[in-house]
């Protein structure tokens, strides 16, 4: 197993023994027996994309995140998490034309505790994370299209959900995601990130 694949392992295992120990009268696992969410924030490259000494796609910058999904119920007191999401990075003017993006685009499938039954409540989300890169980038004097292959990781975080109706919630949160994405034509790329974002939570 490679040491991506532990680290998915023993994050899961982490959250599903907190949800076995604390039992369902401290876990309510989600905002009703359905939820959407909407999110929206900031993406932060944690290092440049790059595996190993490979550096062939430059520096990465800060950007924007996008993310939506659906919350439900699962057997005990943890939730389930279905979403999409389109991170972007900023590219390296060495590699890509001015005012170009790394654009990330995947699907997550998470398990998610939310904590406690009152109007201030802590949530934990991990799971795994699908990541397709995108960009526009110089090849010679030219620009060309580049498209990866779709590569696994995972993103794990966590925040407050903050009750302002019977049926809805503000969602700061922060999460990490980590994954390694392949080319056809370029080495694979090792990506690691923060999210910083804020959602909107409606249970139905």
């Amino acid at each position: 197993m490679t040491t991506n694949g532990k680290s998915q392992v023993v994050l899961l295992g982490i959250l599903v023994g907190v949800a076995s120990i604390s039992g369902p009268t401290v876990l309510a696992g989600q905002e009703g027996s359905f939820s959407f969410q909407v999110r929206g924030g900031a993406s932060v490259p944690v290092l440049d994309f790059r595996d190993q000494d490979q550096g062939w796609e430059g520096g990465a910058d800060s950007g924007v995140s996008f993310a939506m999904g659906f919350n439900f119920p699962i057997p005990g007191p943890t939730g389930g998490h279905l979403g999409f999401s389109q991170h972007r990075f900023g590219c390296d003017s060495s590699t890509c034309p001015e005012g170009e993006k790394w654009v990330s685009t995947g699907f997550d499938v998470a398990v998610r505790l939310v904590v406690g039954t009152g109007r201030l409540r802590p949530w934990l989300q991990g799971g795994l994370h699908t990541q397709q890169l995108e960009a526009r980038m110089w090849d010679g004097p030219e620009v060309a299209e580049v498209t990866s292959n779709v590569g696994f990781g995972f993103e794990a975080g966590g925040g407050l959900l903050v009750q302002i109706g019977p049926r809805m919630s503000l969602s700061p949160g922060l999460r990490f995601g980590s994954g390694k994405v392949p080319f056809s034509e370029h080495p694979a790329l090792r990506v690691q990130y923060l999210i910083a974002d804020f959602g909107l939570v409606l249970g139905f």
